[in-house]
């Protein structure tokens, strides 16, 4: 009866040790699965703020572009009769006068 009785401790003696072995790995398991939450937490936080960064930029980009195509709208085109001469032929006229005074003669 000793026998068993010492042959039992030692088999409660290995289950208490088992069961403090899982307890610590339990408590390492639950701070592990805090931080990654933590950190779950924080990149979801990072990922909205990127959207609304994003939103906003498409934002802007649409507006630029309206404001370009708008600009793009008003120049004249190619095969447009009323297409501004910028230089004008006035000033053309004017440069070759120019070029044939004498320096110092004036008009």
């Amino acid at each position: 009866m000793l026998n068993e009785l010492e042959q039992l401790a030692a088999k409660i003696g290995r289950v208490l040790h088992h069961a403090d072995t899982l307890a610590a790995e339990n408590q390492r398991l639950r701070a592990e699965i805090d931080r990654l939450q933590a950190e779950a937490s924080q990149l979801r936080t990072d990922r909205e703020a990127m959207a609304a960064d994003r939103e906003l930029l498409n934002i802007k980009i649409e507006e630029a572009q309206l404001r370009i195509q708008s600009i793009l709208d008003k120049l004249p085109t190619a095969s447009d009769a009323r297409q501004l001469d910028l230089l004008g032929d006035s000033a053309t006229s004017a440069a070759a006068e120019g070029a044939h005074k004498a320096p110092g003669e004036h008009a």
